[in-house]
């Protein structure tokens, strides 16, 4: 069960009642229902004749029969009245076995007895009982006792309703944060952590699979990782699918349990990421505090190995220096701190220059080279990517135009399409325009993407790709290798050339066993794709590649990457 309030009975009868409302019913004339639970006839029969003009009455002559109706029709019953002495199940009793069961438990119990000890009264109490009714009282308090314990059970439904989350049941952003902050402003309240987890790719999750899927599989998520936190202490949904955990501080290597498999669902492919902010510094804000774990989280998204991250004394320098990156790449962009470079691919079959890729770069004034591997991913994340990638293929059109005004033989040259690209609509056309504003051939300009757009919308993808072939341009598939390899997917795509990921490569050369570059090519041979192959840092893999029939070759081997006037002074000396 989650660390916070949920929907019981009486939140199923508010939502039946507002249903109804809706529906032109007056709130006050709806029938609530009352169980009544009394041995004797006579008694029982005054109470219902009391009653019957304002509630619904299921009658039981004991405790026994009383919990029987109860598991019947506890989803409608709005009171219970109970007397104490009864045979075969007492009062006593039957508040005992209801407190034990969490579908009876939020059902308030008042307690009508002709004994009226205070004995009585305290034990009906400490069991769960709500108010102590002789049965000798008069009829309009019994009846207002009765209205105002259901009406106070009532307003606690719709506060439920307030602060949980009406889809998981957990706390919603503001009550999980308040709750939070109470629990942490608490004297000696011991350490805690904070676990942050989203679901990758969830809107691809939400448009593939529709609405109901996936707001059953967050149910689920909900549920499955609640029971998965050790020492929980609060749960909260933060945004549509980013939970908060709450939990006492926990050592040693527990976060192991988090990398499940598909526990949740066996049928689809999700990867769910976590976020562990540890020791959570107290003088923070709760919103301050999740935010490091969700920091934490964010520099594991999108990667194939691990989903776990700690917010640590580096992850916190990792989340200043980001948040300066993010804060100046407009600028930068806008003050050609970008630059393109170009690392040539060497053509195994002529001996010479077979075309390039475009590589962007960024030197900072001050923070001096950011590396792609470090920008690339939080301009994926933040959307800028796209900007970049823009400026990187208007940059390679200039360099191309560039190359044919000089007289040298123009080589194609693919540029890096990033998955967040092909949510444009328009993506073809603003490609084929910007082409064509340069008059070059749509040929000279590849169009290269990454095995990690497999883990999207595949259908849209490929229709894009299709607009680009139709339309003269050449499509590479990136990092053939890497961890996403999806044959399926990989059969879908409109393709012309294969890249081998230079971990590939590498690892084959390392182990000297060449076996699965080769089976590699005969799969790009079997589908009429070229191969090129990345990271080539040895004449003896160049070598082997060549024998294993490679078409292209990228890598220091040959040369590393160029700026715009090494590239073209290299064009110059390696001419076919």
């Amino acid at each position: 069960m989650s660390p916070c309030l949920r929907f019981g009975p009486f939140d199923k009868l508010l939502v039946g009642t507002m249903k109804e409302s809706k529906q032109g019913i007056g709130a006050s004339e709806l029938k609530r229902t009352v169980l009544v639970v009394e041995d004797n006839e006579l008694n029982r029969e005054v109470l219902c004749a009391l009653l019957e003009d304002e509630f619904h009455i299921i009658e039981a002559e004991n405790g026994l029969v009383g919990l029987e109706r109860l598991e019947q029709h506890y989803k409608d019953i709005s009171l219970i009245l109970l007397d104490v002495y009864m045979p075969v199940c007492d009062g006593f009793e039957f508040l005992e076995r209801k407190r034990q069961d969490a579908r009876f438990d939020s059902l308030p119990v008042i307690i009508t007895t002709g004994s009226g000890t205070t004995d009585d009264e305290i034990r009906c109490l400490e069991l769960g009982a709500n108010d102590f009714i002789l049965k000798s009282s008069n009829r309009d308090v019994m009846k207002n006792r009765i209205r105002s314990v259901i009406r106070l059970r009532e307003s606690a439904a719709k506060l439920n309703l307030v602060e949980t989350d009406p889809l998981t049941g957990l706390y919603n952003r503001e009550i999980f944060f308040y709750e939070m902050g109470r629990i942490l402003r608490a004297e000696e309240s011991g350490e805690y952590d904070i676990v942050c987890s989203d679901v990758e790719n969830f809107r691809a999750m939400n448009e593939i699979y529709g609405r109901e899927a996936s707001d059953a599989f967050l149910r689920a998520a909900a549920e499955h990782l609640s029971a998965l936190m050790p020492g929980l202490v609060l749960a909260g949904r933060l945004s549509d699918d980013v939970f908060a955990f709450l939990i006492k501080h926990q050592q040693g290597t527990w976060a192991d349990r988090l990398a499940f498999g598909d526990e949740l669902d066996g049928k689809r492919n999700y990867t769910i990421n976590f976020g562990i902010y540890p020791h959570v510094d107290k003088s923070l804000t709760p919103s301050v505090a999740c935010d490091r774990a969700i920091f934490a989280l964010q520099t594991v998204q999108h990667r194939f190995s691990e989903n776990t991250a700690w917010y640590l004394d580096d992850v916190h320098e990792k989340r200043l220096r980001r948040h300066r990156i993010e804060e100046e790449m407009q600028f930068a962009l806008e003050n050609t701190q970008f630059s393109v470079h170009y690392q040539p691919k060497h053509d195994i079959h002529t001996d010479g220059v077979g075309g390039a890729e475009a590589l962007a770069r960024w030197f900072h004034p001050e923070l001096g080279s950011v590396s792609p591997r470090e920008f690339i991913s939080i301009f994926e994340h933040n959307g800028f990517i796209t900007q970049l990638d823009f400026y990187v293929w208007e940059e390679v059109c200039r360099e191309i135009r560039r190359c044919i005004d000089q007289g040298l033989e123009p080589v194609p040259i693919s540029v890096n399409v990033s998955r967040i690209d092909f949510e444009l609509p328009d993506l073809a056309t603003r490609i084929s325009q910007l082409v064509d504003s340069y008059g070059i051939d749509h040929s000279l300009l590849h169009i290269e993407i990454t095995e990690s757009v497999f883990r999207d919308c595949l259908e849209q993808i490929d229709k894009t790709l299709v607009e680009l072939h139709d339309d003269g341009f050449i499509i590479e598939l990136d990092d053939f290798g890497v961890g996403y390899s999806n044959f399926t997917s990989l059969f879908m795509l409109t393709l012309d050339i294969m890249k081998l990921d230079l971990g590939l490569v590498r690892y084959a050369a390392e182990v000297n066993d060449f076996q699965i570059l080769r089976s590699a090519i005969m799969l790009a041979d079997s589908m009429g794709l070229k191969i090129v192959a990345e990271g080539v840092e040895t004449a003896e893999q160049a070598a082997a590649l060549k024998v294993l029939g490679c078409d292209y070759i990228q890598g220091y081997y040959y040369s590393p990457p160029l700026c715009a006037d090494d590239f073209e002074a290299y064009l110059k000396d390696h001419s076919r």
